[in-house]
């Protein structure tokens, strides 16, 4: 499977569980690994013909930033969803989500989840 991967995608928004991280704005630092065919793409040299890599930054970014999630699982997870419904070409999204300088001794923490359109699929007709 082909794949577009966007790293170190720089978001910052209000995100935390505790009261003073919801007084601020943190970043973000995001990887996505968006899997779809990039044959048509190889082929025509269009960028109708494949995804675009700003749309995919702008509703990243906008998707987390309108939430101002407490969880960085439900960031990940919120992102994930928008894309899959923006994007009908992609079959999985692999996306790592960290919190970079939140703990002295460590550089950043986070969190990685990958979903598959077809498991999205089979939930929703249960």
């Amino acid at each position: 499977m082909d794949a577009i991967v966007i790293e170190g995608l720089n978001v910052n928004t209000v995100i935390g569980c505790f009261d003073w991280e919801r007084q601020i704005e943190q970043p973000l630092s995001i990887d996505l690994t968006l899997n779809t065919s990039l044959a048509r793409v190889a082929e025509s040299d269009l960028l109708a013909d494949t995804l675009n890599y700003v749309e995919i930054c702008e509703i990243t970014a906008q998707t987390i930033q309108q939430a101002q999630p407490k969880m960085l699982e439900h960031a990940a997870k919120l992102v994930i969803d928008a894309l899959f419904t923006t994007f009908s070409t992609v079959e999985s999204i692999i996306m790592v989500v960290r919190k970079p300088a939140i703990l002295p001794q460590a550089n950043s923490v986070g969190i990685r989840l990958e979903r598959h359109r077809n498991d999205i699929r089979a939930r929703a007709s249960e």
